[in-house]
């Protein structure tokens, strides 16, 4: 249990966390990834319809200088409260990122383009450790790849639609309810 909190609960992931909510899907993502973008407005469309989901926010950069940059930034962009815009407009960011993109994302979701210069620079460490340990986290959960999604004690390598997804947070609030009941 103490393992799991560390991947759901780590301080400096960024999360989307509603007040009452009774399921946990944490997402290793990157923002260069084609299934990774497919799966952003399913994991969207959840959060917002059901109400009781949190969104635990794992960056794992595996494709690249393109994809370190845009987990920086998008980590940092959550200490002035942008981390869901930026999140969204870096997954809907067309093609191979570069810094121009990341940066155009940026401007799309409100981010202060200086004020996140000045977080990246000044939590480097802490940006810099919370990858290492998800990146550690996916090696020792054996992922091949992104995304993967932990929903409750589940584990579901790769994406995931609409009906596997409602139907996987079912099965994983009806464990939580049993285990707590």
């Amino acid at each position: 249990m103490a393992e799991r909190r560390k991947i759901t609960d780590d301080p400096v992931a960024p999360k989307f966390e509603p007040a009452d909510y009774d399921v946990t899907i944490v997402t290793y993502s990157d923002y260069q990834c084609p299934f990774c973008r497919k799966v952003h407005p399913v994991l969207e469309r959840i959060a917002r319809e059901d109400g009781k989901v949190r969104i635990v926010y794992r960056d794992w950069p595996i494709f690249g200088t393109a994809s370190d940059e845009a987990a920086s930034a998008a980590i940092a962009s959550q200490w002035q409260g942008k981390h869901a815009a930026f999140n969204d407009a870096l997954m809907r960011t067309d093609g191979k990122l570069d810094s121009g993109k990341i940066r155009a994302a940026a401007n799309a979701a409100g981010v202060d383009w200086q004020r996140l210069q000045r977080d990246m620079k000044e939590r480097k460490r802490e940006i810099d450790a919370l990858i290492g340990r998800t990146s550690r986290q996916a090696a020792e959960m054996r992922l091949q790849g992104t995304p993967a999604l932990l929903i409750g004690p589940y584990l579901i390598p790769g994406a995931i639609d609409d009906v596997e997804l409602g139907k996987a947070v079912k099965i994983a609030r009806e464990f939580e309810k049993n285990r707590v009941g």
